[in-house]
């Protein structure tokens, strides 16, 4: 039998500007049709290894281009047509096969072509029928699209990352082609697309363990393949993030089952396994208490092997300017500074500028001064399955304090220990060896090193994965939407903080702050509350001052906590998320019942960040001794409700006020709906339990002092027939409750609003006018300094 192959490859970067030219390709190598003996040892590899399977069987081989480019901005248009266009002819020229085996990546992108693989997957089809089989290899990084399923017989992605089993893969893909050709399977693929975007080392636990169970999974009988592909994220195109995918022999239903099965297992291990990525000054910290070395540190942001430079300077100037020694820092893309080393000769010391050429994400260069220690003119490195890479002219350079560093002429992520150890740098004797690459370095590094830690650093990579800046991908996805795939989702109208392992959502509105010293305005929700309950109180305020709103654990589009509720906890974390968001100035405290006493805990906490206190109708410590809370079954039957309005159900009957009340603010009403979750009722009855709590710890948080407080509260309403007596002691004290909020400070302005309820003193336009009057009388005491 005759079977056709070609190697097409390259990721893209669409957040880069700088183009995947023809040079990009010619770098590496294009091969037209003799890549298994002109580039046996590297990427020809992989035709070498089609050719040796297939001819085990008597099989004839067909071989057409290889070309591959190291990640970067888009490929050029006419580039992309060329080289696909060249795939096509020969498959022409072939005349008829018996089977397809196409090695591609999965995340390359042309300029008019979002899903490249799609394309040249669905014009091979066109030319070899519906008859003959197509198989496709993909990178673990694709995006696996509904056109490649279409047109593709079968599909298998890498398992491993770093990608250590490319050949096993190649060799199962081969294995269901050469069946398919001769009859003996039928693949059939079901898909779940997991939802998420992200990166996951398959190095260590618990996603280790997963690829295991995939494994697993494909010993069973029908089952052909299990692939997880986790997405590129740095691609905005329309079918990007994790899915997991099942290749059964002619049994559909089995490849459903599985694929969701196994695409629900990879969702629940979500919070587990993440990148543990540290700060700059954290994971120097961290390195330098490890006893002995080396530690490996990857520079993940500045990884070339997604799109990156490999030209930031950010940590090679924290080790300099920390006069840190014995340290392997490499590959930094830099061809002007090689050329310089390649000119005054191993030997010669002199001022080096290097690196930070490319643009901000590269920062500024830095200048040392080096000694040349080795010039090889055409360096290499050991990659993954066996591939050698091209890495040009490179030069190792000494600074300081043993400070080594490789420079390099290819732009390539490290992944063989001997870009490092064949210039002559004994990784060994170093405390700390710096790399610019995500995970491919492990395989290698990783047996090397006392411990591997990766930073962040504000190369050109964020893996701030809730806040990508994605203009075409839908946004319903994790980590930026916390239960993705629901009728009424919604994107998170503000911005994503990961605070202490879990997003927070914060969102701002209102004029920048003119000055360091003008307070921004905190809206604290009330207990079981989402900040878009405050949106027309936020609305208000920010006509004439900045305003945050943000929401609690479980609250809005935070995620949920397992610990309890706890008001220090929240004070810390709601500190922290200000930090994150550049709010550094003094704030205003705006506190809404609950959100009242958690105000009393955080000012006590960070008394010289607030410089005054709002207090609506605010919750008084002594209450909750006062009355039993609401049984847990009503919250059992309020989750099945919310659960069945999710899933589609119909609207519950206090959704009709709900809609009359916000009716000029039709986005506010989708939020609501988003929002109206049972994850929500779930951190509200952790909110509950955890009352008692609180309510100590505000009784025990320090008075306000001469800080400005207004106190604004409401008249209490007639209770319903039934209702716990209790709650009538606490009505007959509210007053009291409230005159004893303004007794906290010397400076203060406590206001019973007429006509309000608990609820509408924050809901009806008049009534929210009233308190914004209020709130701008504090905020003017405070401009004068009449307050402290």
């Amino acid at each position: 039998m005759k079977f056709f192959t070609t190697l097409f490859a390259t990721e893209t970067n669409t957040f880069v500007s700088a183009p995947t030219g023809l040079g990009s390709y010619e770098e590496y190598g294009i091969f037209r049709g003799d890549a298994s003996t002109r580039d046996a040892t590297g990427y020809g590899l992989y035709a070498v290894e089609v050719r040796r399977q297939l001819a085990a069987e008597g099989h004839e081989t067909v071989e057409s281009l290889l070309a591959f480019a190291q990640p970067l901005g888009r490929t050029v248009r006419s580039v992309y047509e060329r080289l696909r266009d060249e795939i096509l002819d020969d498959l022409r020229k072939a005349g008829p096969v018996d089977g397809v085996i196409l090695v591609l990546h999965g995340a390359m992108v042309a300029d008019g072509y979002d899903d490249c693989e799609g394309d040249v997957i669905s014009r091979v089809r066109e030319i070899v029928g519906p008859n003959v089989p197509i198989g496709v290899s993909l990178d673990l990084h694709c995006h696996f699209t509904q056109k490649m399923v279409n047109t593709a017989d079968a599909i298998i992605c890498y398992k491993e990352y770093p990608h250590t089993d490319a050949f096993e893969r190649l060799t199962e893909l081969i294995r269901i082609v050469v069946d398919t050709a001769q009859g003996r399977v039928k693949p059939v693929t079901a898909v779940h697309d997991c939802r998420m975007v992200g990166k996951w080392h398959t190095t260590r636990e618990p996603m280790a363990g997963f690829v295991r169970r995939m494994q697993d999974a494909e010993k069973l009988p029908g089952v052909l393949s299990v692939s997880l592909g986790h997405g590129f994220p740095w691609a905005d195109v329309p079918e990007s993030g994790a899915k997991l995918w099942v290749v059964t022999d002619n049994d559909p239903a089995l490849a459903a089952k599985l694929a969701e099965e196994l695409g629900r297992g990879f969702w629940d291990l979500r919070h587990e396994t993440g990148v543990p990525s540290l700060s700059i000054e954290e994971t120097l910290a961290k390195a330098m208490a490890t006893p002995d070395g080396p530690v490996v540190i990857a520079d993940t942001a500045d990884n070339p092997g997604g799109g990156a430079t490999s030209d930031s300077t950010f940590m090679l100037r924290a080790v300099v300017e920390r006069g840190i020694g014995d340290v392997a820092f490499g590959g930094v893309w830099d061809l002007g500074a090689v050329q310089l080393c390649r000119d005054a000769g191993e030997g010669a010391s002199f001022e080096l500028r290097l690196g930070g050429k490319c643009g901000p994400a590269s920062g500024d260069p830095i200048d040392l001064h080096v000694t040349v220690k080795r010039v090889v003119e055409a360096h290499s490195q050991g990659g993954l399955s066996g591939v050698r890479t091209p890495m040009g002219p490179c030069v190792w350079v000494q600074a300081a304090d043993g400070v080594d560093i490789v420079l390099i002429s290819k732009r390539n992520q490290v992944i063989g220990a001997d870009l490092f150890t064949g210039l002559g740098i004994d990784l060994a004797a170093k405390k700390l060896v710096i790399v610019k690459s995500a995970q491919h370095f492990h395989a290698e590094f990783g047996p090397l090193a006392k411990s591997v830690l990766y930073v962040s650093t504000p190369a050109s990579l964020s893996t701030d994965f809730a806040n990508l800046p994605y203009r075409v991908r839908d946004l319903d996805y994790w980590p930026r939407v916390e239960q993705p795939g629901r009728p009424y989702h919604m994107a998170a109208p503000g911005e994503l903080y990961t605070i202490d392992g879990r997003a927070m959502h914060l969102q701002r509105s209102g004029p920048v702050p003119a000055s360091a010293a003008q307070p921004t305005l905190v809206i604290e929700a009330g207990g079981g509350c989402a900040s878009t309950t405050y949106a027309r109180l936020q609305q208000a305020l920010a006509a004439k001052h900045p305003v945050i709103s943000y929401d609690r654990a479980g609250m809005g589009w935070s995620e949920a906590d397992d610990a309890p509720f706890d008001g220090e906890r929240t004070a810390h974390r709601l500190h922290a998320l200000l930090e994150a968001a550049g709010v550094t100035g003094p704030i205003v405290l705006v506190g809404h019942s609950l959100g009242g006493l958690l105000n009393r805990v955080y000012a006590g906490l960070y008394p010289q960040q607030v410089a005054g206190v709002v207090m609506l109708d605010a919750s008084h410590p002594d209450q909750f001794a006062m009355y039993e809370h609401p049984p847990e079954s009503q919250f059992a039957a309020e989750r099945v409700k919310r659960a069945d309005f999710q899933a589609g159900g119909p609207p519950p009957p206090e959704q009709a006020p709900i809609e009359a009340l916000f009716a000029d603010m039709p986005q506010v009403l989708r939020q609501m709906k988003a929002t109206y979750t049972p994850e929500a009722l779930d951190a509200t009855l952790a909110e509950v339990r955890g009352l008692p709590q609180v309510a100590r710890q505000a009784a025990a948080s320090p008075d306000f002092g001469s800080r400005p407080l207004a106190v604004l509260w409401a008249q209490q309403q007639p209770l319903p027939a039934g209702a716990d007596p209790a709650l009538a002691a606490v009505q007959a004290r509210w007053p009291e409750f409230q005159e004893a909020h303004a007794a906290l400070s010397t400076q203060r302005r406590l206001a019973c609003i007429e006509g309000a309820a608990h609820m509408t003193l924050v809901l009806l336009p008049p009534l929210v006018q009233r308190v914004a009057e209020e709130i701008d009388g504090v905020m003017a005491q405070i401009a004068s300094g009449t307050g402290r």
